[in-house]
């Protein structure tokens, strides 16, 4: 390029460096042949001065729009593009830490619970369990209540994919508080849940003897047709905490009745009781009537005979 078409790129780029909306290259260009050039030097003086200004000739004046367009549009396609690279930068973080982080919630199925150990004095449950399932690692482990039955508790065991050359960890242990009573499950919300302690079952003896004692005390039922049905949950009644059964009536030409995997069984038939009966944990043993008719606790027994549907 000749000396000439060399001052006439550079003039041409005077109104783009004045206006500072040149590249850096271009900026450097015109700021280096400016030192070099007397004669664009001087152009450059008079434009910045505004001396000559309105002799600028039209080409010029688009010459400087055309920069600020070409500026304006770099500048919006480097938000947009900067934008969508953050959007999918927060995608893909998303994704590896559900993956590789926080997990899901793992069916019961892969799981195994060697042990449970339940603490008489402050009523807290330890369950202690391991995943079964190659590759992949326990993220975290969460209980929480029932949403439709406060005497059951879900234990959820959450699983992620274990990280190459990462070491597995398949292992996991929850303290779960104020288990006396209630059931816990092993859940996974998606699919199934599984049993893995029921109070009334690992006090079974006590649960037996306390159901005698309610038959040994109250004359009106009888263990041949009333049956008696250790229901979930601790309740305070006066003080005490108790556990409630419920009555069914067993009726029919020499009937009788029995359990089977918590079910109640009769080559008879059997009515609901429309009541309740409380018995405290603790002795001497205090017992008292649940009406549902009327919401209240009574030492009332004739409520059994009276209820009791006619044969």
């Amino acid at each position: 390029m000749n000396e000439k078409h060399n001052c006439d790129v550079i003039r041409d780029l005077l109104p783009g460096y004045i206006d500072n909306i040149l590249s850096d290259t271009g900026n450097e260009l015109v700021k280096n042949h400016l030192g070099e050039c007397e004669e664009c030097h001087k152009i450059y003086t008079e434009m910045e001065e505004g001396i000559g200004k309105d002799d600028l000739s039209a080409s010029d004046t688009m010459v400087v729009d055309a920069f600020k367009k070409i500026r304006k549009r770099t500048n919006r396609l480097k938000i947009t593009v900067g934008i969508l690279v953050g959007i999918l930068f927060i995608l893909l973080l998303s994704a590896a830490l559900k993956i590789y982080v926080i997990g899901t919630p793992l069916g019961t199925g892969y799981m195994s619970i060697p042990d449970t150990a339940y603490d008489e004095e402050t009523g807290q449950l330890t369950v202690n369990g391991k995943i079964n399932l190659y590759s992949f690692h326990v993220s975290k482990v969460v209980w929480e209540e029932d949403e439709n039955d406060p005497n059951v508790v879900n234990v959820i065991v959450y699983c992620a994919e274990t990280i190459p050359f990462a070491r597995d960890k398949t292992d996991f242990s929850v303290i779960i508080p104020d288990v006396k009573g209630k059931t816990v499950y092993l859940a996974c919300p998606e699919y199934d849940r599984r049993e893995i302690y029921d109070w009334r079952t690992h006090h079974y003896e006590e649960v037996e003897n306390l159901k005698k004692e309610i038959y040994s005390k109250i004359p009106e039922l009888s263990e041949k047709t009333d049956a008696l049905n250790c229901m979930q949950g601790v309740k305070t009644v006066e003080g005490m905490e108790g556990i409630h059964f419920d009555v069914d009536f067993i009726y029919g030409e020499d009937a009788s009745y029995w359990w089977f995997n918590g079910m109640l069984t009769t080559d008879g038939e059997f009515i609901p009781a429309d009541f309740e009966i409380w018995i405290s944990l603790e002795g001497p043993h205090k017992i008292l009537i649940h009406d549902y008719q009327t919401g209240e606790y009574t030492d009332d027994f004739s409520i059994i005979s009276n209820r009791r549907p006619a044969a």
